[in-house]
């Protein structure tokens, strides 16, 4: 006589109890469903952190690069000057401008609580604070330049010509710069001269 061999390694026989659905095989499907040739319920809606959204726009709108952080924390020294004195002469240019991109980085309606916050936060909570605007700004960066990759292409091709000699992937950076002829002639300074070799 023959026996089978089941998947749990008991051998076959009819006379033998079927596990119940709780049993070690796991819980089994009970009832069946209607419609399961349409889409799926969607999927729940993540829901981004305020402050990194914020940051993501800071860095698209005012500023793509900087240290948030030091942003945060000389703007925070500079209010304390002016709020004490009323002017600003002792700070350098650059430090007005500093001064200035802060100013512009509270002026949000996505996180209305962001001035009073900073303002009252300890430094650890700063630190939190500019890491997850840190964060936005360069998941933008990121996004953007990613999507660049591929279009780029078809603007440093040269009119008449339908590719690039020797062609370029378009989702790979690691061949083009000065290692390609046609991206290290538009990266040359304009002092010197791409085609001389010295």
């Amino acid at each position: 006589t023959m026996t089978l061999t089941t998947a749990n390694g008991i051998n076959g026989d009819s006379n033998l109890p079927r596990p119940s659905p709780d049993s070690v095989l796991g819980r089994r499907p009970q009832e069946l469903e209607d419609n399961v040739l349409g889409q799926g319920p969607r999927k729940k809606v993540c829901m981004q952190d305020p402050l990194i959204h914020h940051g993501r726009h800071f860095g698209r709108t005012i500023h793509a690069f900087c240290r948030i952080h030091g942003i945060i924390n000389n703007g925070i020294i500079i209010q304390d000057e002016l709020d004490t004195t009323g002017q600003l002469t002792k700070f350098t240019e650059d430090q007005k401008h500093h001064y200035k991109l802060f100013k512009q980085l509270l002026e949000t309606q996505n996180v209305p609580y962001l001035k009073d916050t900073i303002f009252l936060a300890s430094l650890e909570r700063l630190q939190e604070i500019s890491d997850m605007l840190h964060k936005g700004a360069s998941g933008a960066r990121a996004d953007d330049t990613k999507g660049l990759k591929g279009p780029i292409l078809e603007w440093i091709t040269p009119k008449g010509q339908d590719s690039l000699v020797p062609p370029l992937l378009r989702n790979v950076k690691i061949d083009r710069g000065f290692y390609h002829e046609r991206t290290g002639f538009l990266l040359c300074p304009t002092g010197l001269q791409w085609s001389d070799l010295e």
